[in-house]
């Protein structure tokens, strides 16, 4: 017998996640998964069924196991007896508020929009903060909302450090070669590294991991590590005031002036024109490059 234990959607311009734990149940039990909405699943036992709304079963998983679904799409999830776990669900638009507002934020969004299957012995990390993020929920004490907020923040750092890392463990494909190359830029691009070294580190030839990056990403290594840096100077010019210097000394230039060289030489203007013109980036997530 199947009872249906629908979660519903979160109402209209709210955004805080529907939290619901799975306690061995004893008959099968369906979730609704919301179009709109991210759903993160730890398994911990037991098996559930991921169910078209024709009623096909499309996914078969058992426990121990960490899922992530970008989107509900409508979909249902079928727990069957015995089954434990945590059923995290986030609208998209708290979702796109935990991420940070740099090149790596980008680059959660890029993974965190496509599912997810994780190993278990891969996400401990994951599993500690949403039993964290479980246990404020239920407090109720003051600041439940705050704490709540960074757990979230977190869990889906924490997320993409596991689907990145098992892209950086990946070799020989060039698309999962530009990928951990991406990963590496994103974590060194302030040390300012030459491109032999990350292709020592990525064990393959310069050749190589330059023709991967270019059909990738349309840019040679070393221009995309130049946009990289591009970015992340016009977001502090743009949403701090922090002076040009400390600017350049963030983004690991020791000369001030070298760094105003070089984003007059990327840009066309110079740093102090960029941050009184009209041209500074938006203050929306959708807007970035």
């Amino acid at each position: 017998m199947l009872m249906p234990h629908m979660l519903r959607p979160a109402r209209p311009r709210r955004s805080t996640p529907g939290l619901h734990q799975i306690k061995s149940p004893l008959s099968r039990i369906a979730f609704g998964l919301a179009s709109g909405t991210s759903h993160l699943l730890w398994l911990g036992h037991g098996t559930v069924h991921l169910r078209q709304g024709d009623g096909d079963t499309t996914l078969e998983s058992n426990g121990p196991r960490l899922l992530w679904w970008a989107d509900g799409a409508g979909r249902e999830l079928i727990a069957e007896i015995g089954a434990r776990g945590t059923l995290l669900s986030i609208p998209q638009v708290t979702l796109i508020q935990s991420l940070p507002t740099t090149p790596i934020g980008a680059q959660m969004q890029r993974t965190i929009s496509q599912d997810l299957d994780l190993a278990a012995e891969s996400s401990s990390s994951v599993v500690r903060l949403l039993e964290g993020f479980v246990h404020e929920r239920k407090s109720g004490e003051h600041g439940t909302d705050i704490a709540t907020s960074h757990y979230l923040g977190l869990l889906v750092l924490q997320l993409w450090r596991l689907a990145r890392r098992d892209l950086v463990n990946l070799g020989g494909a060039p698309q999962g070669l530009s990928e951990r190359f991406i990963l590496l830029a994103a974590q060194r691009v302030r040390d300012h590294r030459p491109i032999d070294d990350y292709a020592r580190d990525l064990n393959v030839s310069r050749d190589r991991l330059g023709s991967a990056v270019k059909r990738a990403t349309g840019l040679p290594p070393q221009a995309y590590l130049h946009r990289l840096l591009i970015r992340e100077a016009m977001e502090l010019l743009a949403n701090t005031g922090m002076p040009v210097s400390q600017v350049a000394f963030r983004l690991g230039f020791v000369d001030p002036a070298y760094f105003t060289r070089f984003f007059k030489r990327e840009t066309g203007q110079n740093p102090g024109a960029f941050r009184r013109s009209e041209d500074a980036p938006p203050q929306s997530f959708a807007a970035w490059p």
